[in-house]
Parts: C-alpha cells; structure tokens; sequence
C-alpha cells in the first residue's frame, strides 16, 4: 500500500522499505481524482484507513469490476485495500482517490462503492491462497472499463511461466511483463510484525511491474480484449518481483465473476503457445510434476539460510522446469546449504530482499 503521513505529502513502502517511486513514462493521472463513473486501475481503499493514532493513512489500486449471480457489481481489490486487513465493518465506504492521495484528508464525497466482504487474512500460521475483497459500487459511479486498458473479458486464463501479461494499478501506472514463476509457496511480510504463508501463487520477475500501492491491480492477459489472470497483491522490496493471487481463486473465494465488456476470440489458449514474448514455455504437465517434487522436499529447502518462499519457474534450458527457492540475502551459508537439484530438478537459488505486501 501506499503510506502517508497525515498533512505531509510522503509515499512510503509498506515497512518504512523505502520510497515508492513512479516509473518514467507514468501518468501523474493514475493517482489522483478521477472524474465519475471511475475507470478502475485507481487509486483508492477505505475511509477508514489509517494506522493506530492516525499518523499514516495508506491506500491501494481499485483494480476491476465483478458480479455476483444476482448481478449486483462490485469493486475488485485486495483485502488489505478494502478490508483493512480484516478491521472494516460491512458497508464502509470506499473512496476514489485513496487518503494517501488526499494528504489523508476524508472526504465522504469521494465515496465510489461500500464494503461488502473480504477473504479472511490468516496470520497465525495456516495458509493463504488470496489476499482479496469486494466493494458495492454506488450506481453511475464506477465503470467496468480499466485505465488505459479497457474493456475486459468475461473469461479468465491460467496463469502459465512465461503468459505475457499487462496491469494497471495506482503507482506504476501501465506495465507489462511475462510470469516468471507459479505454485509459489512465500511468506509475505504485513507489518506490525505479521507475516502470512501463502500457496499457490504467482511470480513476475519485472523489474518495476509493480509497486506499494500497486495493490488491487488486476493482471490481465495482453490480447486486444483482455483476460483475468492474476490479482495483484504482494512483491519483493526492491521492486523486482511481483506476486499475484490466481484470479480462479479469487472468484471461486468470494463467489463472483469478472464483469466483461469485450468478447475474447483465441484459436488455443495462452499456455498453448510454443513460444510467448521471445520466452520459453513449461507444459502444464510438466509443471504438475514439478510442484510434486517440490512440495516433497518443501521443508528441506525452507531451510535454506533466508529461505522465504519457493517456486517452479524456467530452467536455463528451455522448455523444463526449475524449483526456484527465493532467499532474503544471498550469502555463503545459503549457497554452500542449497542443492543444485533434486531428483532430477535444477535449483534456483535467487535473492529478492523478502516479500511484503504491495
């Protein structure tokens, strides 16, 4: 999320990490008042969303449109967008810009959609597979459109290593890049102390892709009528890895669907491509093997000197997979402990600073 100091204009990354700085090329528009109905890709969160004593309020990207079976729409994001990290009441507002963005001035005139349910966050050791939440929108107030992406599909695709795939959210603006990484099991620092285990997620080894206040994008496919894949989430400190919940996950959680405005025409689907963006493929198949072994020897690796998460990504030969096992620091202790492969496997042993909630 993207922090503020109350009065004082200052981004900061979740954890005092460092400042959240916007890519050359971005739009200053994708931050501030959007004119209603709101294209979404915006930022936004909770009126409510400030920190104990209210000296940092902090928001987030309102990252699409879904329904229900009844057909009531709804804004998607992440839980600790709209949920606050599971503290909102039923019915909250939620406001476009966010407060970060307003010097945390709460302005009820701002308000788009009200809080209707989120995905329980778990931090007391169990597992994760989304970090997700709805909002009512407010009729005449929102459209199902994305920032400088448009319409989307109604359907959404698997994601795959090496789908090309594009978002739009608060602080990078508009970004593109290929998913490196699936099935990554991490764990994902929230601040104050709390860090929550997450399975079967994604990985977008880009630098930039995104950002603190990133979170709630919605990652698309980059056909001329997108698809859902990802809901953006979680990254690395530095900025060079993103981590998204499988969009699947997210719909099935909270029993919606994504709200389309183009019809998506594919002769095969995406992770059918022999070749995507000048980046080699692994076979689903060969994906499911993989995971296999990793998950057999899951604590042997998470033993790693700074281990803190796994994943199977693109070995150095194309077309096969590797375990990736991704470490705070790299150092001796870590090198010398970690194997070059397992059961047949390659072993990636790559460093990214540890991963906290965007």
């Amino acid at each position: 999320m993207r922090y503020q100091t109350a009065g004082v204009a200052l981004a900061v990354c979740l954890l005092a990490i460092g400042v959240a700085s916007m890519p050359k090329g971005a739009s200053a528009q994708c931050t501030g008042f959007v004119s209603r109905p709101i294209d979404l890709g915006v930022s936004g969160g909770n009126f409510h969303s400030f920190t104990k004593k209210h000296k940092f309020c902090f928001s987030g990207t309102l990252g699409s449109m879904v329904q229900d079976n009844n057909g009531k729409q709804f804004i998607l994001s992440n839980n600790h967008v709209l949920d606050d990290t599971n503290k909102a009441k039923h019915g909250d507002l939620i406001v476009q810009p966010g407060l970060a963005d307003v010097q945390c001035a709460q302005t009820p005139s701002d308000g788009v959609a009200n809080f209707s349910r989120a995905v329980k966050l778990n931090f007391g050791g169990g597992t994760n597979t989304v970090d997700a939440a709805i909002a009512e929108i407010i009729p005449g107030d929102v459209s199902s459109d994305i920032m400088n992406i448009g319409p989307i599909s109604s359907t959404t695709v698997a994601p795959s290593p090496g789908l090309p795939v594009k978002k739009q959210g608060t602080t990078t603006c508009t970004t593109t890049g290929n998913i490196s990484s699936v099935g990554a099991r991490l764990k994902i620092k929230y601040g104050g102390g709390k860090v929550a285990k997450f399975v079967n997620q994604i990985i977008i080894n880009v630098q930039d892709f995104g950002a603190p206040g990133d979170s709630g994008s919605l990652i698309v496919t980059q056909d001329a009528c997108p698809s859902a894949v990802g809901l953006l989430f979680a990254g690395s400190a530095n900025q060079s890895f993103t981590v998204a919940n499988p969009i699947s996950n997210v719909l099935s959680k909270l029993h919606v669907s994504m709200t389309g405005g183009c019809t998506a025409v594919r002769s095969a689907p995406p992770a059918a491509t022999a070749e995507q963006a000048g980046n080699a493929t692994v076979s689903p198949d060969l994906v499911t093997s993989a995971t296999a072994v990793r998950d057999r020897h899951e604590d042997e690796l998470m033993k790693i000197p700074g281990a803190v998460g796994t994943a199977i990504g693109i070995s150095d030969q194309p077309g096969h997979p590797a375990i990736e096992v991704y470490i705070d620091k790299m150092t001796p202790e870590a090198q010398a402990s970690a194997p070059k492969e397992i059961e047949g496997l390659p072993v990636k042993l790559i460093e990214n600073g540890g991963f906290v909630a965007y």
